[in-house]
């Protein structure tokens, strides 16, 4: 039994082409031309078959190439996603906010360890919130209506005043969009979540100068805060800003505010206490 390379004419082309070795089997009784034929039909099935998968993957790469670019955004400009944080938060009418402070400094008038509550875009806000008072951990509810400011402490409503104020927060030039409006040096965008929500997610520096709206002021002069910001991929509101850094008097370089925002433009009623008695010191007194 010897091999040999058979040369076949392979109908459709005018060339002559090389199909497969072709092992001679004269002892069975084959014919040469049989065997032939059934190798060249193996061998065109097979060239066929290959080149359609290969067009199938081919043709499948490109749709999941399509599908992949569609459901991606294109990173925007860090400047001009600022500023349209910055109009989209002036356009509401109220939110949720949650505030959360770790490490926070205890040298303010009433230093809130965390938050929660409504504000009614310019001048109304309520919230639920965790204080300390002398050195101690309280339960407090704020209410704040214009210049009004009213607070529920040990089961009584008082008037009071130096705490979280609306009209600060809802100012453009003191405000939430003031924050995000005087970040340094923003980073490129990147792609993040809040509450299961897609936001753009940026990093840079700030004046803390510009957080009195929310900590009352008090930070050492020349301070620099880092700061982090997510703004919504659909709506571009603000969905958290996180602040590292002194803020407020006592803070320290390792006080970090966390500012989530939600809820935007829903119905909130908030009115004043019935009866709020006189404004209460918050200044522990000092018995000679």
């Amino acid at each position: 039994m010897r091999s040999e390379r058979t040369v076949i004419r392979t109908q459709g082309r005018s060339h002559w082409a090389d199909i497969f070795p072709f092992i001679r089997r004269s002892r069975l009784g084959l014919e040469e031309s049989g065997a032939l034929k059934g190798h060249h039909y193996i061998s065109v099935y097979q060239i066929k078959s290959n080149s359609l998968l290969a067009g199938l993957l081919f043709l499948l790469m490109l749709l999941l190439a399509a599908c992949g670019d569609s459901g991606s955004s294109p990173i925007p400009d860090a400047n001009q996603l600022i500023k349209d944080a910055q109009a989209a938060i002036q356009r509401v009418t109220s939110y949720h906010f949650k505030l959360v402070t770790a490490n926070v400094g205890t040298e303010a008038k009433l230093p809130i360890v965390n938050a929660e509550g409504d504000i009614v875009v310019p001048d109304k806000l309520k919230a639920n919130a965790n204080a300390l008072f002398l050195g101690n951990l309280v339960q407090v509810q704020i209410i704040a209506i214009g210049n009004q400011q009213y607070m529920l402490l040990f089961g009584a409503w008082q008037a009071t005043s130096g705490l979280l104020d609306p009209r600060t927060l809802s100012d453009p030039q003191k405000g939430v969009a003031s924050i995000l409006g005087h970040i340094q040096n923003p980073s490129t965008p990147k792609d993040s979540a809040v509450g299961g929500k897609p936001c753009w997610h940026i990093n840079g520096k700030l004046d803390p100068v510009y957080l009195a709206g929310i900590t009352g002021g008090g930070a050492p002069a020349g301070s620099t805060d880092t700061i982090s910001s997510c703004i919504g991929k659909t709506d571009k509101l603000p969905y958290q800003i996180i602040i590292k850094g002194p803020a407020a008097a006592g803070d320290t370089d390792k006080t970090v505010r966390t500012f989530t925002l939600s809820n935007f433009g829903e119905q909130v009623t908030i009115e004043a206490p019935i009866t709020p008695t006189s404004t209460p010191s918050l200044t522990p007194s000092v018995t000679p």
